[in-house]
């Protein structure tokens, strides 16, 4: 299973191995039928040296070998209900800032989800690092949070759309009868009943009044 190999990150843009000079930030965007991530690595220190010198190497190649290297990576990073033929990738961009005291790579993955997530429970899986320390995950429309895990200082706000901030931490599983242990975050969402929407109440109020309305004519006639 993928959640099982896939244990360290590995989008490889660079040097190809975290540091303590390395940090990363993801956003995903969820909606029914699409996924859209931004994904932000700061690097610092000897690690921002190493880029810097390969984009001054040759900043074409670099810039090609991490579109290339982020496409392969892409069907490793999200997993819905554990099948992989659910997820495809539209699209990928790498974009590159150099400042005086570090490197910033900016990516951009796009996918298409095969089968709605809207109608019924769905489970989310999404590949963690002990660098994360800036996560957010925000829910389709009219869709609620069941369960999350894999993520610490959380903060939930609800709206129209559920959105999660936090950061990468272990989840703990059982793989057949043995506790196990990894870096991701997974999230279970269902959709909302219809006395969650929040169009409910308001109609409900109209429909309290025309039946209001609808009484004092009767009982004036």
């Amino acid at each position: 299973m993928i959640r099982n190999i896939i244990l360290i990150i590995v989008i490889l843009l660079a040097s190809g191995t975290a540091a303590a000079n390395i940090t990363y930030r993801d956003h995903i965007d969820i909606h029914a039928d699409t996924i859209s991530v931004q994904i932000t690595e700061i690097y610092t220190g000897e690690e921002n040296n190493i880029i810097q010198k390969r984009i001054a190497d040759d900043r074409s190649a670099f810039m090609q070998r991490s579109e290339d290297n982020l496409a392969a990576w892409s069907t490793s990073y999200l997993l819905i209900d554990d099948d992989p033929s659910l997820l495809e990738t539209q699209g990928v961009d790498v974009n590159v800032t150099n400042r005086s005291d570090c490197s910033v790579i900016n990516s951009t993955l796009e996918y298409k989800i095969m089968t709605s997530l809207d109608q019924s429970k769905h489970s989310i899986w999404i590949q963690g690092h002990p660098a994360i320390d800036e996560r957010t995950i925000i829910l389709p429309e009219n869709m609620d949070m069941e369960s999350i895990a894999g993520i610490k200082n959380s903060n939930i706000t609800k709206n129209s759309r559920i959105t999660i901030t936090g950061a990468s931490t272990t989840r703990k599983f059982m793989n057949n009868t043995r506790p196990t242990f990894e870096y991701a975050t997974v999230v279970v969402i269902d959709k909302k009943p219809v006395y969650a929407k929040h169009w409910f109440l308001p109609l409900l109020g109209v429909i309290e009044i025309a039946l209001l309305g609808l009484w004092w004519m009767h009982r004036n006639h």
